[in-house]
């Protein structure tokens, strides 16, 4: 990521893809407008990111919730549950309610299309 462009290659799983756009959308405005390469960001947006990039996956016809999570633990993200599936349903309300407050989903936990905007 270079400013506002995800650069990547064929061969780039779409789950690092999603990943990337999300730390994006996660990032505060001021990160967003210096970013070159490293999203930084802490722990509770790590978890917000990850969350998202379920979401995302979801809204993709060709991927869908189930393989983004399958995708993830192939990968080798790590979830305290075990998986990113039994995270994603029984222990991410943080990383829920993270996006919630920074205004990336609704109450019903649908993406917005903005990007977080406070800090």
């Amino acid at each position: 990521m270079i400013g506002s462009k995800l650069y990547v290659r064929l061969d780039t799983p779409v789950h690092s893809a999603l990943h990337e756009s999300a730390h994006f959308i996660c990032m505060t405005v001021e990160r967003r407008s210096g970013l070159d390469t490293d999203a930084g960001g802490d722990d509770a947006e790590e978890n917000a990111v990850c969350y998202l990039q379920i979401l995302l996956g979801g809204v993709l016809p060709v991927v869908g919730r189930e393989r983004m999570c399958r995708d993830m633990d192939e990968w080798g993200y790590t979830f305290r549950l075990g998986s990113a599936a039994r995270w994603f349903a029984e222990d991410a309300d943080d990383a829920r309610q993270w996006l919630l407050r920074h205004g990336v989903i609704d109450e019903e936990s649908r993406i917005t299309h903005s990007c977080r905007q406070s800090p």
